[in-house]
């Protein structure tokens, strides 16, 4: 059977998503975590439903919660005592900001291991800086509202969230390639990172 992957692609509408909501992360220790996500991320501490029968606390800040889940079974992971490499091309969460600069000071006042990178196409600037929280969860913090966010497909319902900032404005093309070739470039860069 021959199937045609644009028809088939057509013919599903996309679910009615709005935006990210939370990220769930096991921690060894909820009161660590929290601190970590209030002092160095500046998360709030927020009401978590009191029907729960875990140990969890919930934060929120920048439109996206964090909820912690304590999990005895991560002691088993020595990630305090043996760190993970710091890795670009690992799994991690990233959020953006207005100063990588200032990230960075603040990061070395408080002693953190980071490690920084500049992702460069067309003249187009993106900072980046990574580093763990106290489970190994990688986090970035980046500058990456410089990058213009253009579909790469014609028929793509990219619904923008204004953030505050004019950087993400984009013009459709007619046949998306322009966008595509630019898009794979930098794909190419952040990934090609060598730590």
């Amino acid at each position: 059977m021959i199937v045609d992957i644009e028809e088939v692609m057509s013919s599903y509408q996309a679910l009615p998503l709005l935006s990210l909501n939370h990220v769930s992360l096991l921690v060894r220790d909820v009161w660590n975590s929290v601190r970590f996500y209030e002092d160095v991320l500046g998360f709030c501490l927020v009401k978590r439903p009191s029907s729960f029968n875990f140990h969890g606390a919930w934060l929120y800040n920048y439109g996206v919660g964090i909820h912690l889940l304590e999990n005895v079974a991560m002691e088993d992971y020595d990630a305090i005592n043996e760190p993970r490499p710091i890795n670009p091309k690992d799994n991690h969460i990233s959020f953006q900001c207005t100063d990588v600069e200032v990230v960075k000071r603040r990061l070395e006042e408080m002693g953190m291991r980071y490690v920084s990178a500049v992702v460069e196409d067309n003249g187009i600037k993106v900072d980046q800086v990574f580093f763990h929280d106290p489970d190994g969860y990688m986090i970035e913090i980046c500058n990456c509202e410089n990058i213009p966010l253009l579909p790469i497909s014609s028929t793509c319902p990219l619904k923008l969230h204004n953030i505050g900032t004019s950087h993400n404005k984009f013009t459709a093309t007619s046949c998306g390639c322009e966008t595509a070739e630019m898009m794979e470039s930098l794909s190419k860069d952040m990934l090609n990172f060598s730590f």
